[in-house]
């Protein structure tokens, strides 16, 4: 009787040097080889294959989640949401208002930075993007003075509309930008604003 064993054949594959070292370093610190740090690398990378994902996409998706719990943004659902924001606006208008205005102010900040620079608004632009996940259409368009934004969602209230707008203009106040369009009914937000100091010298 023969018997039979499992052979595993190896192939090799070119990488950069830099990548190898620190791969080595991880396997190191991890108790792995660095055969079975590839290997498992590869076979993740196949499994996130089959449910259209990508490692590549998962630490960004990560990387988002970890960036907007640090910003003190929490999951919370959907229509409980919408519920409270009902409640605070029929109670309070103008406080809620306020409220929402002040947190955009807040989040605003931490993008800064003494020159109000392009880089700051996009920074800002991009994690917004992220993190909302209730707006089909989150739209910028910025120029080199102006910023038009542009948000839409069927599911959005009336209430949570409008405090959603107060927390927008909160945070271009804070990048340094002030309002000359406001349209907003139920589920559709569009905002113009202009630079502080542009806005000044019209």
């Amino acid at each position: 009787m023969i018997k039979q064993t499992n052979v595993i054949k190896r192939k090799t594959f070119v990488a950069r040097e830099d990548l190898l070292n620190r791969l080595s370093e991880i396997a190191k610190a991890n108790g792995y080889s660095v055969f079975e740090l590839v290997n498992e690398i590869f076979q993740l990378e196949i499994e996130s294959n089959g449910i259209n994902l990508s490692l590549k996409k998962m630490a960004s998706e990560h990387r988002q989640l970890e960036t907007a719990r640090q910003a003190g943004f929490m999951l919370g659902l959907e229509n409980v949401w919408y519920d409270m924001a009902d409640l605070a606006y029929g109670k309070d208008k103008h406080l809620a208002q306020k409220s929402w205005f002040d947190a955009g102010v807040w989040f605003a900040s931490r993008y800064t930075s003494n020159d109000q620079s392009r880089a700051s608004l996009s920074m800002f632009k991009g994690d917004l993007s992220a993190f909302i996940w209730n707006a089909p259409e989150l739209y910028f368009e910025q120029t080199d003075n102006q910023v038009l934004i542009r948000v839409t969602s069927p599911r959005f209230t009336e209430a949570y509309t409008f405090l959603f707008t107060s927390f927008l203009l909160g945070a271009m106040q804070r990048l340094g930008y002030k309002p000359t369009v406001q349209e907003v009914t139920r589920g559709v937000i569009r905002l113009g604003c202009v630079k502080e100091a542009e806005y000044g010298s019209t």
